[in-house]
């Protein structure tokens, strides 16, 4: 039977539940605050993303891809994102991201170039890209700031040599010859060095090159549209009549070359010259321009005008007051001989004081015309004078000459027609020139150069011979006469036979002129012991009085 078991053992009876359901809505939270952080990610990635540029160089030297910067002011504004070669492959395009806030510096007056080692006459640059490689530097204007306005640019080779935000003012210098002048060489004033050399191009005609000048604040404000511009490239050596005049600016002007200016006469506006200026060779092109109203004159020279050339003075009163402008061989018709045509300018602001004391500055040309010909007919003549005896220079000088011939006096036209007069002086110094030229052809150099070779090979073997013959026998007469010097020297030498039979000789002698002299003391005392003989008691030197020996 089996076994019966205890109510109050039996086991309870399984109590069967329904688990309830969870809630797994919460779990789509999770992808969706992935998204919406990746979003605000890629938001803040493409509020931060600038705009796209693309800058063109020559060739891609140290630059590389998600490496090179973009910097302003040594700030990083934006990152290279490509580099490819152009469809003809003889450029590249760098395509470059900016920032979003440097998006402005994309426009028109924005310039790009490589920024690496350089070595020039302004000095050592691009030394710290030897470490941390190669970047683009940017410059652009003030202002020029915003929205990008351009995306396609042409970058630079070598950097500017002057930034945009750099104070002062632009002037552009026309010359013929570019001469040595370069990128980066210096302006002066007096001197001082007060800006450089920007650019120079050639112009549209092929006719002259045009040179950018940049002079820094507040030095600017000095040229005006009187002010003149020469090069200083080099050494300026002139010979004239005051001498040689050598003339340099610094090193660097000596190496590179370098412009100079100043101002000459009255300022102007520089509205006049519209910031386009000549540049001149050198100082004293500068400085013999017009300045001021410039007279135009005409003379005719009857003689000879040779050594007159375009550029010489005109003198008065040894005031240099103007210029020859040219110098022409004419016939005169009616007389049927030639004579030398001679065109000049005057310009009376050069007599300075006196010009403006007698305001001569409100005159018209006309009026200036008038003036010479009062001035003629009291006497003033053109003549030629000698600058330079060596050269043969001439100059024209103006000057009274009262006791001239008198002649009808110029109408007060321009160009005005100044009377001449011949120079006796000239021509008399043309004649004793020639004379001593004629003299100095007339001395036979050739028979003098041969009989000078001749003396030159006599004195040869006249030197031959005293080397052979003279040289010697002189050795030996030397010889000798060391040896006679040394045989005097042992007859003078201390403790030397000579020397103390010599010795004993001068005691003697002093023995001598003592016992004389005591006999002379003596007979002047008594003069009669010459006959009564010796007294019988000797006096001696005390008794009578004389001094102790």
């Amino acid at each position: 039977m089996p076994e019966q078991l205890n109510p109050q053992q039996v086991p309870p009876m399984p109590r069967v539940s329904q688990r309830p359901k969870r809630n797994m809505g919460w779990v789509w939270l999770i992808p969706v605050i992935a998204a919406l952080v990746g979003l605000s990610i890629v938001y803040h990635s493409w509020s931060k993303q600038g705009p796209r540029i693309f800058i063109t160089f020559h060739s891609a030297t140290g630059l590389e891809v998600g490496k090179t910067q973009i910097r302003f002011r040594d700030v990083v504004i934006g990152i290279v994102k490509d580099i490819r070669l152009t469809e003809l492959r003889d450029k590249v395009i760098v395509e470059a991201e900016l920032n979003k806030d440097s998006e402005g510096m994309a426009n028109e007056a924005t310039q790009f170039w490589v920024v690496k080692p350089r070595i020039g006459i302004s000095g050592i640059s691009g030394l710290s890209t030897l470490m941390s490689g190669a970047y683009i530097e940017t410059d652009t204007k003030h202002g020029a700031l915003g929205k990008a306005t351009k995306k396609q640019f042409i970058g630079l080779e070598d950097p500017p040599p002057i930034t945009s935000d750099r104070p002062g003012s632009r002037f552009t210098l026309r010359t013929e010859d570019l001469g040595s002048l370069g990128v980066g060489v210096p302006v002066y004033m007096r001197r001082l060095q007060v800006g450089m050399v920007s650019s120079y191009k050639l112009d549209p005609a092929g006719q002259f090159i045009e040179v950018e000048a940049f002079v820094d604040a507040p030095y600017d404000r000095y040229v005006d549209g009187s002010t003149r511009f020469w090069n200083e490239s080099g050494i300026d050596v002139s010979l004239s009549t005051e001498g040689m005049q050598i003339n340099t600016q610094s090193l660097v002007s000596l190496i590179a070359g370098g412009v100079s200016f100043g101002s000459f006469g009255a300022p102007r506006d520089i509205a006049e010259v519209n910031r386009l200026f000549k540049l001149y060779d050198n100082r004293r092109a500068a400085e013999i321009e017009p300045q001021g109203l410039a007279v135009p004159i005409y003379m005719r020279f009857d003689q000879a005008t040779r050594g007159l050339k375009v550029g010489a003075m005109v003198d008065f009163n040894g005031v240099d007051i103007g210029i020859v402008k040219s110098v022409a061989l004419d016939f005169d018709v009616v007389l049927g001989r030639f004579f030398t045509s001679v065109t000049a300018t005057l310009y009376p602001e050069r007599l300075g004081t006196v010009y403006r004391e007698m305001n001569m500055s409100r005159r018209s040309l006309e009026q200036l015309a008038e003036s010479l010909a009062l001035m003629t007919k009291r006497g003033l003549r053109a003549q030629l004078r000698t600058a330079n005896i060596l050269t043969g220079q001439l100059y024209i000088v103006l000057e009274d000459f009262p006791k001239a011939p008198k002649i009808e006096v110029p109408k007060a036209e321009l160009p005005f027609k100044m009377p001449t007069l011949a120079s006796d002086d000239l021509d008399k110094l043309q004649q004793q020139v020639a004379s001593i030229v004629s003299k100095l052809d007339k001395i036979p150099f050739e028979s003098i150069g041969n009989e000078v070779n001749d003396m030159i090979k006599q004195i040869k073997v006249l030197s031959t011979t005293l080397d052979k013959s003279v040289v010697p026998k002189l050795a030996t007469t030397l010889t000798q006469i060391e040896v006679a010097v040394k045989n005097l020297n042992g007859l003078i030498a201390p403790g030397s036979a000579m020397t103390v039979s010599a010795e004993a000789m001068l005691e003697d002698l002093r023995t001598s002129l003592r016992s004389l002299r005591g006999l002379t003391d003596s007979l002047q005392l008594q003069p009669d012991s010459v006959i009564t003989g010796r007294p019988p008691k000797p006096y001696s030197r005390e008794t009578l009085g004389a001094p102790a020996k």
